[in-house]
């Protein structure tokens, strides 16, 4: 148990935590092949369906994970460890990715930003680049199944362009 994690906040996890340990049991006894899996990016998949992943990121800032990712990427360059797969020689963002401590994250669709603040806070910065972001008025210990019904809900009627223009009907 770690103190710096709110007591709600623990008592939530432990009952994902078990919800999830008695499914993998049950998935486990049933002795049916290849239900679950990895792909490619290090995300388990079961029967097609993404499998629930919560990270919580303590003690951790963007711009120091970015800056981090950097001076590594700078060293392998420097050491010769690495080459630049740009013919001239400059970077690209995958490479630089792959130095982030969240390399193995998938990039969130969806960033929730709860009691009423209007900013990421250094959060996810590289990663949140194409997400959608909901905020909401309500403090994190509020924010219950009807709050995040509601936030996807909203997230439904996203247009997601990834970076590219709306088509606009002339």
């Amino acid at each position: 148990d770690d103190e710096r994690i709110p007591e709600g906040t623990r008592r939530e996890l432990q009952k994902l935590e078990n919800d999830t340990m008695l499914s993998c049991q049950k998935r486990i006894n049933q002795s049916t092949p290849n239900t679950t899996n990895q792909d490619e990016s290090g995300s388990f998949k079961e029967d097609n369906r993404d499998i629930l992943t919560i990270y919580l990121a303590i003690n951790y800032g963007g711009r120091a994970d970015i800056l981090n990712a950097a001076q590594k990427l700078a060293q392998s360059i420097a050491s010769g460890e690495i080459l630049s797969s740009n013919p001239d020689g400059s970077i690209n963002e995958s490479e630089l990715s792959k130095h982030l401590c969240t390399r193995h994250l998938p990039d969130p669709d969806l960033i929730i930003r709860t009691g009423g603040e209007k900013r990421l806070s250094n959060f996810l910065l590289w990663n949140a680049a194409y997400a959608e972001l909901y905020f909401s008025e309500l403090l994190w210990p509020d924010f219950d199944d009807d709050a995040l019904e509601e936030a996807l809900l909203w997230y439904g009627t996203r247009n997601r362009r990834f970076g590219g223009r709306k088509e606009v009907e002339l």
